[in-house]
């Protein structure tokens, strides 16, 4: 970073791109670690939000995050082969979603695009942001197709009252809070669902179908 940004006046820039390589840090402490796209900016924007929304007392309205965490998909942005997908050894394929910085090089705009990501709320929100994307940067390269599919599947499922989303191999297992104030595991026939696809993003769309057919939650 010190050797890109050396003009005068680049300490932000400097200051910008060690926010998104470290993440956001602990909004509580001083703790800074982590791949902004993985951990710390998400988990931020959302504390964030919910901090302001309490002050101005907009406390009732805010949606239950969602926390979602597929081990078939990871959000770094090392080399591979094909651009968007690794295999690791029984794992099968690795879905890699982020917003690639040959994309979007500027580091502002790209963790501003980040934000917006990490703050959308519902699909109609999330479908113009999509559009809005590719009228500035152009056609959406696969990371981004997959990280913005992960947006949808976070938004539906704030929608459908799932508060957690997490894969174990084949294994779905999500928690819902909407018919009890506790999370409650999501089960079908008395055992969590299974994946059947091998391919991820057939997956996110088993995952998407899945959460499209689960009841409206309770008012």
């Amino acid at each position: 970073a010190i050797r890109q940004y050396n003009q005068l006046g680049a300490g932000f820039r400097i200051a910008m791109r060690d926010l998104e390589l470290r993440g956001a840090g602990n909004i509580l402490g001083a703790a800074q670690s982590g791949h902004v796209a993985l951990v710390g900016f998400d988990l931020y924007c959302q504390l964030l939000r919910r901090s302001v929304a309490k002050l101005q007392g907009h406390t009732g309205n805010l949606v239950e995050r969602c926390e979602i965490d597929l081990d078939f998909v990871a959000h770094t942005q090392a080399p591979l082969d094909p651009p968007h997908t690794q295999v690791t050894s029984g794992q099968g394929p690795i879905l890699t979603a982020t917003l690639p910085d040959h994309w979007l090089p500027e580091t502002r705009l790209r963790i501003e695009a980040f934000r917006q990501i990490a703050l959308v709320t519902d699909l109609a929100e999330l479908k113009k942001l999509t559009a809005s994307l590719e009228n500035r940067y152009g056609p959406l390269p696969p990371e981004a197709q997959a990280l913005l599919r992960l947006a949808e599947i976070r938004c539906l499922a704030e929608q459908k009252g799932v508060v957690e989303i997490k894969t174990d191999e084949n294994q779905l297992k999500c928690l819902s809070i909407a018919q009890t104030k506790s999370p409650t595991p999501i089960l079908v026939g008395n055992r969590f669902p299974r994946l059947t696809m091998r391919d991820p993003l057939k997956k996110l769309q088993e995952i998407r179908s899945f959460l499209s057919r689960l009841p409206a939650p309770q008012r």
